[in-house]
C-alpha cells in the first residue's frame, strides 16, 4: 500500500517555482510569437506592395512600348500610303499622257488619210479634166 504524505513547505516552493519557470517560458514564447506574427505581417505588407508596384511599373513600360510600337506603325503607314499616292499619280498620269498621245496619233492618221484621200481625188480630178 502506498502512504499518502503531505508535501513540504520546500516541495511546494520548488513545485511553484518549476511552475513559475514554465509560465515565463510560456510567457516568453508567447511574446516571441506575437512578435514573429507582427514581423510576419509587415513582412507580407511590404512584400504585397513591392509587388504591386514593380506590376504597375511593368503595366506602365509595357504600355508605352506598345504605344511606341503603334506611333512606329502608324508613320510606316502614313509612308506607305503617300508612296502609294504618288505611284498612282504617276500611273494617271503616264495613262493620260499616253492617251492623249494616241489620240493625237490617231487624229494626224486620220487628218493624213484624208489629206492623201483628197490629194488623190484632186490629182484625178485634174487628169479626168485635163
Amino acid at each position: 500500500m502506498q502512504e499518502n504524505r503531505c508535501a513540504t513547505a520546500e516541495e511546494v516552493a520548488l513545485l511553484r517555482e518549476r511552475v513559475a519557470r514554465v509560465e515565463g517560458a510560456h510567457d516568453y514564447l508567447q511574446t516571441g510569437l506575437d512578435a514573429l506574427l507582427r514581423q510576419f505581417a509587415d513582412l507580407r505588407r511590404d512584400l504585397t506592395q513591392s509587388v504591386d508596384e514593380n506590376a504597375s511599373r511593368t503595366r506602365h513600360e509595357i504600355m508605352g512600348r506598345v504605344e511606341a510600337i503603334g506611333r512606329m506603325a502608324q508613320q510606316r503607314d502614313t509612308a506607305v500610303s503617300d508612296r502609294l499616292a504618288r505611284i498612282e499619280g504617276g500611273i494617271r498620269l503616264a495613262n493620260w499622257i499616253t492617251a492623249t498621245l494616241i489620240t493625237i496619233a490617231t487624229a494626224v492618221l486620220g487628218w493624213s488619210q484624208l489629206g492623201e484621200a483628197l490629194w488623190h481625188f484632186l490629182t484625178a480630178l485634174v487628169k479626168h479634166a485635163g
